[in-house]
């Protein structure tokens, strides 16, 4: 890590094991004067005496050292997913952590053979190439900078770095043996299997993460530029033809740019945003959560700066529009009136419909010629004399200017249907999951 001049607070990552060991001792060694350094053990609580065992002896071994020491407790209960939950709990904790200290960084014993698992197990989840070398010296995730010494070394040559310092026991987490978990599969079954096979085996594996490395570099350098330097990202024209490689990156950019939010995207986010850029469709689009997209008239917003709109529906080719507020519009063809036609739904001759319409907000002063009527009447009096509730404010469906359709309000005098053609019935939800 380049050192500037401003003085920083390192975390130590430190379970007391080897790896860990071996990253404070090197930063005790190679912290310049004025940088603060600080032991951080976590007690997951999950081997009851021996994890408090753990947090113990580590206590005590940074005491010898005359090294700072924060103890932080972790409730993770066991069940599915423990390693994730538990990634997950250090994280936040390292977000609450940092913000008690001046220029933190946060350090972690991770080292080359951690890198070679990451490869497999990520291979097995389908990454690119940027997520199978995930591990770098240095990365920022939620804000917490990472910085990870002995990421060129493997496990013999840090356990002969502690050796030579005179320390020959160090914690060892009794669960690594066990193999319930993908990880630990990798580790004390199939790695050494694969090592067996191919002669030089862990070197040809560190080659080839090298190699992916600097093709991910390429990669994202391209991204970054691609996205800084091309056109509006907000136009949906600007992601039409972008080679998958770079568009997948080039999505981190903009929820970066949207929502502040550098979280990884899964697959199944990528997968329904390019179906939105190839079909140019207007709509909500849900990469998770808490980041949706809203697509409109050719352009991609953040879906909480939507407040007024109006777009336009290809409703011929596009039979479902979703809409901020959680809104639905949708369409389909019909071969007959029903008997009785309500307020939620409505007719049209699909001959006199124009190719497209629009769907917009309510504005002040909106009219609409009711059925039966000649002259614009104001929704504001329709929607009195309907005794349709003040909170109740769909977007309308309009052809050209002209509003056609509030839902809970009859239908307009528009393109009645005359029994000579197709009839198209559209119809209004609210999806309350969504805003």
């Amino acid at each position: 890590m380049q050192m500037d001049d401003d003085k920083k607070t390192f975390l130590i990552g430190f379970s007391g094991g080897a790896d860990s060991t071996a990253a404070l001792l090197f930063m005790l060694e190679n912290t310049g004067e004025g940088n603060r350094l600080i032991a951080v053990h976590f007690n997951h609580h999950l081997r009851g005496a021996e994890s408090d065992s753990e947090a113990e002896n580590a206590a005590r071994f940074a005491a010898e050292r005359n090294i700072e020491f924060r103890l932080i407790d972790l409730d993770i209960a066991p069940g599915n997913n423990l390693e994730a939950r538990a990634r997950q709990a250090r994280l936040e904790a390292w977000k609450k952590l940092i913000s008690e200290y001046e220029n933190p960084v946060v350090v972690t014993g991770h080292h080359r053979d951690d890198c070679i698992e990451n490869m497999f197990l990520r291979m097995g989840r389908g990454s690119n190439v940027s997520g199978l070398t995930g591990l770098q010296l240095t990365s920022e995730v939620e804000g917490v900078k990472f910085f990870r010494p002995l990421l060129s070394f493997s496990r013999e040559e840090i356990e002969a770095f502690l050796f030579e310092r005179g320390v020959t026991t160090w914690a060892v987490d009794s669960s690594n043996f066990e193999c319930d978990y993908a990880r630990n599969v990798l580790r004390n079954r199939i790695l050494p299997e694969l090592y067996k096979l191919f002669p030089g085996g862990r070197k040809a594996f560190c080659r080839t993460l090298d190699n992916l490395r600097d093709d991910a570099a390429f990669i994202e350098d391209e991204a970054s530029r691609r996205y800084g330097d091309g056109e509006d990202a907000r136009k949906i024209v600007f992601w039409c033809d972008q080679p998958r490689a770079l568009a997948v990156r080039m999505l981190k950019y903009l929820c970066k740019e949207f929502f502040n939010d550098e979280r990884p995207l899964s697959s199944g986010a990528f997968e329904r945003f390019s179906a939105m850029v190839d079909e140019n469709s207007s709509g909500i689009c849900e990469l998770d959560g808490e980041r949706k997209l809203y697509f409109a008239d050719g352009k991609i917003f953040p879906l909480e700066e939507v407040e007024n709109f109006s777009l336009t529906w290809d409703f011929r080719n596009q039979p479902e529009l979703m809409l901020p507020g959680g809104w639905i519009f949708h369409c389909r063809m019909v071969e007959h009136l029903p008997e009785v036609c309500g307020n939620g739904k409505v007719y049209f001759d699909l001959a006199l419909l124009p190719e497209k319409l629009t769907v917009a907000t309510v504005s002040p002063g909106d009219k609409m010629v009711p059925f039966g009527r000649e002259n614009p009447v104001l929704l504001k009096k329709l929607r009195v004399d309907a005794k349709v509730p003040s909170r109740f404010t769909p977007p309308v469906l309009k052809a050209g200017d002209s509003i056609i359709w509030f839902p809970g309000i009859r239908r307009s005098s528009y393109a009645i249907v005359t029994g000579k053609s197709a009839i198209i019935e559209f119809f209004m939800e609210k999806n309350e999951i969504l805003p």
